[in-house]
């Protein structure tokens, strides 16, 4: 196992990195280390060869002049290392004790090419959490969120860089570890998460300087590539990603991400001429690589802003951005529209869809929704969970619950006011749907999101939250019978076979514990897409 750890100016934080390589479970006997010092002026250098001394056979230092970007100290540590498996360690950072024990564990029960190991952020600095819900041996590229991590604090097998030549760009200041991880995902042969532990720990610095953020002294005798990070990435993708959902969804996280922070400094630009220039680069890499099935998965202000750099001017574009969150959501020929502030309603409403400064969102603002709780007394019935459009403020939401007979299609609607999205909807089912004794039938709970006019229904219950998921948290409880016209009815609250929240009136309820109990060994995360 070869740990790489490029040093810059790394004091003191250097001092709890390397103690944290010698403090591995996996034994040191399996390790070794490999520190290249670039250029550091600060004693790191000298650090760097005590420690050595103190721990022969298991640490070599490298010493070389300042290059201005953690490339290239990476680059000569993959060409220096001799072990199986390769982890990237920066300076400022650290390894919790058994980091590498639980990723060299996943990678060898499942011939994994790159492993990423929980992250754990310090100092204020964020760590990626999306891809870190649970443990996965084999997390589809495509698919999953792990491209939503493009850092090199990865383990990597070495074959893996060694057979495709992936390597880190050395004329980039920042982003050269996005092309670097992008690579390796791609030729890998499997990709794992581990999730259940903590495996590696980012630290802000107080100075600022860490080399991710470009804290490495810059030679005056070098040239770099000053190119965003985003048309880096975008070319890279686009050339190298056969064009259908795949690259969709690899593109939506740098449309989401380097793509915002584009747009924010769009704003930033002191003078019109520059960001008439800005606004034209963006122009011409959303013309070459944004494309309907990335679009649709993008929240409605981004979305605003690429449909509105590639059909208006620059005044429109700033406008969308500067009242990013007070855009229009209007609801027109029962679809969604995002529209600047003003400018929306009144056309939409009439029917006018076609031309103005507004895109369709329908698709890009799917229903997040879990249940939290559910019971049952007498005959009241009390619901409590989570409800809202993805992208769109909660705000601006209006719920309901519905309860629709799955035989007649008769429907009836409860109010369920919320919190930000959160709500606890209590009611009589005599007052919703009429005497018990006329209800026989299967009636399925659905949940009615709403906004600005456009409204979407649907199947509630499908994922539990938090509280359900814990057996010892539980209190769904059986609803008694009630004496009716024609004797006792009988009335359960369950889950239907495509899991949604069902009530049964009659002879053909079933007990609701069991269903509950099925329903929680097979629940996924929440909150849920649906």
């Amino acid at each position: 196992m070869s740990v790489i750890m490029p040093v810059h100016n790394a004091m003191p934080y250097l001092h709890k990195g390397l103690s944290s390589v010698t403090s591995q479970t996996i034994g040191v006997r399996n390790l070794e280390l490999i520190a290249i010092d670039d250029g550091s002026t600060d004693g790191s250098g000298e650090a760097l060869d005590a420690f050595a001394a103190e721990h022969p056979g298991l640490v070599q230092v490298h010493h070389q002049e300042a290059s201005g970007t953690p490339s290239a100290p990476r680059n000569r540590g993959i060409d220096l290392a001799r072990g199986e498996y390769v982890f990237f360690l920066d300076a400022d950072d650290y390894l919790a004790d058994r980091g590498l024990e639980h990723m060299v564990a996943m990678a060898e029960e499942h011939q994994s090419d790159v492993v990423l190991g929980k992250v754990v952020g310090h100092g204020g600095r964020g760590a990626p959490r999306s891809m870190f819900h649970h443990d996965q041996p084999r997390a589809d590229l495509y698919t999953s969120r792990v491209y939503w991590t493009l850092g090199p604090w990865k383990l990597f097998c070495r074959s893996l860089l060694e057979d495709h030549h992936v390597r880190f760009p050395v004329d980039r200041r920042t982003g050269e570890d996005q092309v670097f991880t992008f690579l390796a995902y791609f030729h890998a042969r499997n990709i794992s998460v581990v999730a259940s532990h903590d495996c590696y720990h980012i630290v802000q610095r107080d100075d600022g300087g860490n080399l991710t953020s470009g804290g490495m002294r810059l030679p005056a005798h070098r040239e770099f590539n000053w190119q965003t990070t985003l048309e880096l990435m975008a070319d890279l993708v686009g050339a190298t990603v056969p064009a259908g959902p795949g690259r969709d969804h690899l593109m939506k996280r740098h449309w989401e991400v380097e793509g915002a922070n584009e747009l924010a400094r769009l704003l930033r630009l002191r003078t019109p001429e520059e960001q008439q220039r800005h606004f034209e680069k963006l122009r011409d890499l959303l013309e070459r690589w944004y494309t309907p099935g990335t679009a649709a998965r993008l929240h409605p202000d981004l979305r605003l802003a690429y449909h509105l750099i590639l059909t208006a001017g620059l005044d429109d574009v700033l406008e969308a951005r500067r009242r990013k969150d007070d855009m229009d959501l209007t609801g027109a020929a029962g679809r969604l529209w995002a529209a600047l502030p003003g400018r929306g309603p009144d056309a939409l409403a009439k029917g006018d869809t076609t031309t103005g400064p507004w895109v369709e969102v329908t698709d890009g603002v799917p229903v997040m929704q879990w249940l939290d709780d559910a019971a049952a007394r007498g005959t009241r019935l009390h619901l409590r969970g989570t409800g809202r459009l993805d992208g769109v403020p909660s705000d601006r939401l209006t719920l309901h619950l519905e309860l629709a007979h799955t035989g007649t299609g008769e429907t009836h609607r409860v109010p369920a006011p919320h919190e930000d999205g959160k709500f606890t909807a209590e009611f009589d089912l005599c007052d919703a749907i009429g005497p018990l004794d006329d209800a026989d039938g299967v009636w399925e709970v659905r949940l009615n999101v709403a906004v600005g006019g456009y409204e979407t229904t649907v199947p509630y219950g499908v994922r539990l939250g938090g509280p359900m998921r814990r057996y010892r948290r539980l209190r769904v409880h059986l609803m008694p019978r009630w004496r009716g016209r024609f004797g006792r009815v009988r009335a359960e609250l369950g889950f239907g076979p495509d899991g949604a929240l069902q009530l049964r009136c009659g002879d053909r309820a079933v007990p609701v514990l069991r269903g509950i109990a099925r329903r929680l060994r097979a629940t996924g995360e929440s909150p849920h897409q649906v």
